[in-house]
């Protein structure tokens, strides 16, 4: 049975935490007042007014309260469990928020999409199990069909069920759950970290209390749902929802999170085609490969086609082994890797892109590079980048700053790139002199850049400041070559929703920035098409302000309105002037009188 978490999602934290307590030690079992007091007091717990707590699940519906028969003066209280309902994305969101609420503080987040991760598989797992069970197999080959099917969650040498479902029966369920995580990693080579982000996050080892209920709690949350069937579009959402959830914070301790309709506007902008790879070197949580994948699904579908008719690769690197694997997690979830009706190769690899760049050689199909990388990084300058000979292609503009990276960031997806390459780069990075700009001349004359577009600030939770988009293109048509589309985009945005402090791309934004972009247009006060002797004349200056700068808005006058204003602020100075006179006039008689 599950916990009727969207119920519980406004209540406040006190509330929450001691209902998991009640709900772990009676379920729903009837208990009395006194009972309740004393499981609190035992789990450490200040217990206040138990009658009042009890009032507000009664009043919200999370418990029912009864006499005893055999005592009629005593009230028996029973937590109230709802029936299992449709998994939508608004119900798994709100059970989320309650979720994610509950840990802040206490537990590191990433718990939360590993146990998404972990429920889903196994809810998928099973129903494949159910279909071979159906089909006449035996409880032993419906396990191992599976195991080839989807994912290894049966060990055979053991004769061992790993799932969810198993490992939840047990009484030390996060301990078993640890354990079982640990060995699903080492029987599939694909997410072989899982064991290391088991450690890396405290789950095998030392749990308070405290943390013990906050976990225990988590569990119940998602035993509410029944992802067999769930889309995976839904699945991917969720995942990414907990990411943007924490970013606001994480981004306060320097993780950075790409809005996602930054990256819906990238991906339009590249124009992907069926057939192709995609690569991103700083792939953080895998969501700018994901957007890729959907917009190459999607594409797929309106021209007619079906999934099957998808044929891509997609390669990430990310130098956290943890968000490595949290990365390949969302890519699973997203139905990338796994999926048995597309062909669809995908992989994340562990290590500094910038040094170490792991990507398979790609000879027969179209290469896109896209990423946001990190912005202004230190210590990628020449003594670094040189060292190893094989880097030389890589870097042949030239070495940037040791102060910031973003050329190298750039050069390193124009290098892999056959096709198009987008990148998100701070604004800087287009008017910085040095060797910056040595770096920018060799690519602006070798016509590399298509596009370059200014976003509204405040769009980043780690930065107030106006980023840019630019797209490079090694295959450009005739009618734009010589040539760069300057877009700024700074006054298309929108009030964030949540976020009080911070502004977004809405989908008109997006809609009228590729549409300037595909047709290659110019437009008054948004867009301007620049020659390269115009950039040459500009001294390599690719700010979009110095090419193209929004209108001012001209205020609407009410002449009328602003006629009677002025005739009210002249009568009041006339009295104004007029009293004064007479308060001068009754001084100057009081003194002659005195």
């Amino acid at each position: 049975m599950g916990l009727p978490w969207d119920r519980l999602a406004e209540l406040e934290n006190w509330v929450k935490r001691r209902y998991l307590i009640l709900e772990r030690n009676f379920g729903s079992r009837p208990f009395t007042l006194s009972e309740a007091e004393e499981v609190l007091r035992k789990a450490g717990i200040e217990t206040g007014s138990v009658k009042e707590l009890m009032s507000i699940l009664v009043k919200n519906g999370l418990a029912q309260v009864t006499r005893d028969p055999r005592d009629r003066r005593i009230s028996l209280y029973q937590l109230v469990y709802p029936k299992e309902r449709e998994v939508t994305r608004d119900r798994l969101f709100r059970t989320l928020k309650a979720a994610a609420d509950l840990i802040r503080g206490g537990v590191d987040y990433k718990v939360l999409l590993v146990f998404l991760f972990y429920k889903v598989v196994s809810d998928k797992w099973m129903d494949r199990v159910k279909s071979n069970l159906a089909e006449g197999a035996t409880v032993t080959q419906a396990y191992m069909l599976a195991n080839r099917e989807y994912m290894i969650l049966y060990d055979e040498d053991e004769q061992k069920l790993l799932t969810w479902h198993e490992v939840t029966k047990e009484r030390d369920t996060i301990k078993e759950m640890a354990n079982a995580l640990i060995k699903i990693g080492r029987l599939n080579p694909e997410i072989g970290e899982l064991s290391r982000l088991v450690e890396v996050l405290g789950l095998t080892g030392f749990i308070n209390e405290d943390n013990l209920h906050i976990l225990e709690g988590i569990v119940r949350v998602f035993n509410e749902f029944d992802f067999s069937k769930v889309d995976y579009d839904v699945l991917g959402d969720a995942y990414q929802w907990i990411l943007s959830y924490f970013a606001p914070q994480k981004a306060k301790e320097g993780e950075v999170y790409t809005p996602r309709e930054v990256i819906r506007l990238l991906v339009r902008l590249l124009e992907i085609e069926n057939g192709a790879v995609v690569i991103d070197p700083a792939a953080g949580s895998g969501a700018m490969l994901i957007e890729a994948y959907k917009y190459v699904v999607n594409k797929v579908v309106e021209e007619g086609g079906e999934l099957s008719d998808v044929d891509m690769e997609f390669y990430g690197q990310e130098r956290n082994e943890t968000t490595a694997t949290l990365a390949k997690l969302n890519l699973i979830l997203n139905n990338m890797i796994g999926n048995t009706e597309a062909s669809i190769e995908a992989e994340i690899y562990v290590g500094d892109s910038l040094v170490n760049p792991k990507f398979p050689k790609i000879e027969d199909r179209p290469v896109y590079t896209l990423s946001n990388p990190p912005w202004n990084q230190k210590g990628y300058g020449e003594e670094v980048l040189s060292k190893d000979p094989r880097l030389r292609r890589i870097y042949r503009y030239g070495y940037p700053p040791n102060s910031q990276a973003d050329w190298a960031w750039i050069q390193l997806l124009t290098h892999y790139a056959t096709r198009k390459t987008g990148v998100v780069i701070d604004n800087g990075a287009l008017f910085r002199g040095g060797k910056e700009k040595n770096i920018r001349k060799k690519i602006v004359e070798e016509d590399l850049i298509e596009a370059v577009i200014l976003l509204p600030e405040k769009l980043f939770y780690n930065t107030q400041a106006p980023g840019v988009i630019i797209i490079f293109n090694k295959q450009k048509p005739p009618e734009r070559k010589d040539k760069i589309l300057f877009i700024n985009a700074s006054q298309l945005y929108e009030k964030h929703p949540e976020v009080r402090r911070l502004n977004k791309l809405g989908e008109q934004h997006i809609k009228k920035i590729v549409e300037i972009y595909r047709e290659f247009r110019e437009e008054p006060g948004l867009s301007h098409i620049a020659t390269l002797k115009e950039v040459r004349e500009n001294d390599y200056n690719l700010n979009v302000t110095l090419y193209v700068t929004p209108p001012l808005e001209a205020e609407e006058i009410d002449l009328e309105k602003e006629l009677q204003e002025l005739l009210e602020i002249e009568k009041q100075a006339v009295e104004a002037r007029a009293k004064a006179l007479q308060y001068i006039q009754q001084v100057i008689q009081a003194n002659k009188q005195g």
